[in-house]
C-alpha cells in the first residue's frame, strides 16, 4: 500500500468484508496501525466522511473469536493512541454547535472499546464521561448497553467509577439504563442512583413534562425495585401521563408482590394499544395475561401488532389516535408461499390545527403500511394487492414485478384484474 488510491481502496475493501480468521484480522491490522503512521494515503480533499470512522468501523467487523484477538493484539494499541490524539484536539477546539462530527467519531471509538475492554479502553469510557464528552449525545446509550451485554464484571466497574458524581446530561440516563440491566438481570445490588443525587434525578425525569423526555422517565421507572426506598418514586410514576411509564411502574410493583398491579397490567393486556407491552411484562413475572374470548383473540392480537408498528419511532412514534379493522380474511399469500389470515386496519392521527393523517396498514405476514400508496379509497384487495408486489420486491423474489402496481398485485393473488 505505496499509493494514497491503493490504502483507499483497500480500506474500502476490508470495511466491507467479515473477518473470518486471524489472517483476516492481520490484514485489518495493518490497516489500522498504517493508517496511524500515515493518515494522508487515506483522506482526500473530497471526503464527506472522514476515513477515520471506517477505521474504526474494522474493529466491528470479526466474526470468530480468533479474528477478534488478533485484531484486539496488533491493532487496539493503535487505536487507544488516535483516540487519545483526537480527543485532545476535540478538546482543544471545543465543542461544536449543532452535529459535531469529531465528537461522533469519538464516541464510536467508545463503543468499540466497549466490545474490546480491558484496563486501558473501560478508563477511556470514564474519563470520556468525566470530560464530559458530547453529554446530550444518544450514542452514549449504545457505548454503555454494548459494554453491559459484552460482560457484567466491566460494566459493573464503569457504573461504580461514574456513580459518585453521576455523570451529566444524557450520559446520566445511559448509565442509569445500564445500572438497571446489571440489576435486573446480573443482581448487581449496588445501584449507582441510590443516592441522595441520584434521587434527585430520578424525580426529575418522573416530573418532567417534556414528551420528548418521557423516556427518561422509563428508564427511572425500572430503577425502583432496585432501590432501598422508592415509595415516593412509584407514586409519581403510576400518576404519570405517559401509560408506558405507568405499565413499567406497575410490573415494579407486581415484581415486589403488589396484586393490584398485577390486575392492572392483566387489564392493560386486554387493550390492543397496550396488550404487547402488557403481555411482555406479565410473561417476565410468569403470569399469564387475562383471558379473551377465543374469537376475539386474533383480531385483538393482529390490532396490537398494527399499533405496536406504528409506534415505532421510525414510523409515527404514538398508538393511532382511532383504528378499526378495514379487512380480514385468509388466502393464499404468494410471498410466504402458505395459506394465512391477513389484516387491513384502517388508523388516523389526530394533527392539531391541521388535517388529520389517515392509512391503512397490513398484519399478517411482514406488518407495514405503505405510506401514500395503501389509503382507504382503495378496496381491500388492491390494497392486499401492492403489499404483495412490495414484500416480494423486498425479499428479491424472482417473482417480483419490475414495477409495484395494483394489476400485477390482483394477477399474483388470483383476484380479478380489471
Amino acid at each position: 500500500m505505496t499509493q494514497e488510491k491503493s490504502a483507499r481502496e483497500e480500506l474500502e475493501h476490508w470495511s466491507a468484508v467479515d473477518l473470518d480468521s486471524a489472517e483476516d484480522a492481520r490484514q485489518a491490522a495493518r490497516i489500522v496501525v498504517d493508517f496511524e503512521a500515515h493518515p494522508e494515503k487515506y483522506t482526500d480533499p473530497e471526503d464527506i466522511v472522514s476515513p477515520f470512522s471506517n477505521i474504526v468501523g474494522l474493529f466491528q467487523q470479526p466474526t470468530s473469536k480468533e479474528a477478534a484477538v488478533t485484531l484486539r493484539a496488533e491493532a487496539l494499541p493503535s487505536l487507544l493512541r488516535l483516540y487519545d490524539a483526537r480527543l485532545r484536539e476535540w478538546r482543544k477546539a471545543g465543542p461544536q454547535e449543532g452535529y459535531d462530527s469529531a465528537a461522533s467519531d469519538l464516541l464510536f471509538v467508545l463503543k468499540i472499546f466497549a466490545m474490546y475492554r480491558g484496563e486501558e479502553p473501560l478508563q477511556r469510557i470514564i474519563d470520556a464521561a468525566r470530560i464530559p464528552l458530547s453529554p446530550d449525545g444518544y450514542m452514549w446509550s449504545t457505548v454503555l448497553s454494548a459494554l453491559v451485554n459484552a460482560e457484567k464484571e466491566a460494566a459493573t466497574r464503569v457504573a461504580s467509577a461514574l456513580a459518585e458524581p453521576l455523570p451529566p446530561g444524557f450520559i446520566a440516563v445511559a448509565l442509569l439504563d445500564m445500572a438497571n440491566t446489571l440489576a435486573r438481570e446480573h443482581g448487581v445490588t449496588s445501584h449507582p442512583f441510590d443516592t441522595p443525587r441520584g434521587h434527585e434525578l430520578l424525580r426529575s425525569f418522573l416530573t418532567d413534562e417534556d414528551p420528548d423526555h418521557f423516556s427518561y422517565a422509563h428508564s427511572a421507572t425500572a430503577s425502583l425495585p432496585f432501590l432501598t426506598d422508592s415509595r415516593e418514586f412509584f407514586a409519581l410514576a403510576l400518576e404519570h401521563p405517559d401509560v408506558g411509564v405507568r405499565m413499567e411502574a406497575a410490573w415494579a410493583a407486581a415484581r415486589g408482590g403488589d396484586a393490584l398491579a398485577v390486575a392492572r397490567l392483566q387489564d392493560w393486556s386486554k387493550d390492543p394499544r397496550t396488550r404487547k407491552r402488557a403481555v411482555t411484562y406479565l410473561t417476565e413475572l410468569g403470569l399469564q395475561p387475562a383471558p379473551v374470548p377465543e374469537k376475539e383473540l386474533p383480531r385483538l392480537e393482529a390490532m396490537a401488532e398494527m399499533i405496536l408498528w406504528l409506534e415505532y419511532p421510525t414510523e409515527f412514534g404514538r398508538a393511532p389516535d382511532h383504528i378499526e379493522v378495514y379487512d380480514h380474511r385468509r388466502l393464499f399469500w404468494p410471498p410466504t408461499k402458505d395459506e394465512r389470515d391477513v389484516w387491513l386496519f384502517k388508523y388516523r392521527y389526530e394533527e392539531e390545527g391541521g388535517e388529520p393523517e389517515e392509512g391503512v396498514g397490513m398484519v399478517g405476514s411482514v406488518t407495514f403500511a405503505l405510506f401514500g400508496e395503501a389509503t382507504a379509497d382503495l378496496s381491500p384487495e388492491d390494497i392486499y394487492a401492492l403489499h404483495c408486489v412490495w414484500e416480494l420486491q423486498q425479499e428479491g423474489d424472482e417473482r417480483a414485478p419490475k414495477e409495484r402496481t395494483i394489476q400485477a398485485g390482483r394477477k399474483l393473488l388470483g383476484f380479478l384484474v380489471n
